[in-house]
């Protein structure tokens, strides 16, 4: 599993490097490919976690569903805020010289 996760990050980036890019512009395209793939991959577990909470928490008591529902609001925007973060970081490796 390790090695086929760092050969399929790997092999793009040297591919691009082969085709006359610098080393280095094609490790800043795999940089800013990992940091926005991670950061959905991240926030996807975390809304989902948030989500089954709120719905076993809705469940168990459904007179709280109100606060339970702004709390959740709340979480998503926080959870959302980290994966834009990411792209933040991918559009900077991309689009810096």
């Amino acid at each position: 599993m390790r090695k086929a996760l760092l050969m399929g990050t790997l092999i793009p980036a040297l591919a691009l490097a082969a085709e006359g890019e610098p080393l280095k512009q094609g490790l800043m395209y795999l940089g800013a490919g990992l940091a926005i793939g991670l950061a959905a991959f991240g926030a996807g577990i975390g809304m989902g976690h948030l989500l089954r909470g709120t719905q076993e928490g809705l469940a168990r008591n459904p007179t709280i569903g109100g606060r339970l529902q702004t709390t959740m609001f709340i979480g998503l925007a926080f959870i959302e805020t980290l994966a834009l973060y990411g792209l933040l970081v991918a559009i900077i490796l991309l689009f810096v010289k």
